[in-house]
């Protein structure tokens, strides 16, 4: 079971890194492209399917995560078992904080922890994200005409 749990986790994260990649290296992408992809990867993030995402509101995402989470055997995912008490965080708090970074880092962008404060769905996340992409995209397609 545990390992059926890593496969699943493994094949999860490499499908996220796909979508990352799908969406740093697709010139002209629109937002339609992007909403799709960004949602998959937030899936493969969160181990969620899409019909399980029943709401815009990006806190009650992460806590449908970690409510999923949750609910696997003692034991199986050591990061749910795990989550900080850190000042009274929340599990679901937790996933938020995380999951910004793994965007920052993985879509080489910065979500400055005031912008974080103000994401209350996860459309206003999608746009920001969305928007960072794009001029990412267009100051390196500037720099590279010098």
């Amino acid at each position: 079971m545990r390992k059926d749990i890593k496969e699943q986790i493994l094949s999860r994260k490499k499908s996220a890194l796909h979508y990352a990649g799908f969406i740093l290296k697709k010139k002209n992408l629109t937002y339609e492209e992007f909403d799709r992809a960004f949602t998959a990867y937030l899936c493969d993030k969160f181990m969620l399917e899409p019909s399980e995402i029943n709401t815009d509101d990006f806190y009650e995402i992460c806590q449908i995560s970690a409510d999923k989470a949750a609910n696997l055997p003692k034991g199986a995912l050591d990061a749910s078992e795990l989550a900080s008490k850190c000042g009274g965080a929340t599990t679901a708090m937790n996933k938020k904080v995380l999951f910004l970074l793994a965007v920052n880092r993985e879509y080489g962008i910065e979500i400055k922890a005031e912008e974080s404060v103000r994401i209350e769905t996860f459309s206003e996340l999608k746009e920001l994200v969305y928007e960072k992409i794009r001029r990412n995209k267009s100051a390196s397609t500037e720099g590279a005409d010098d």
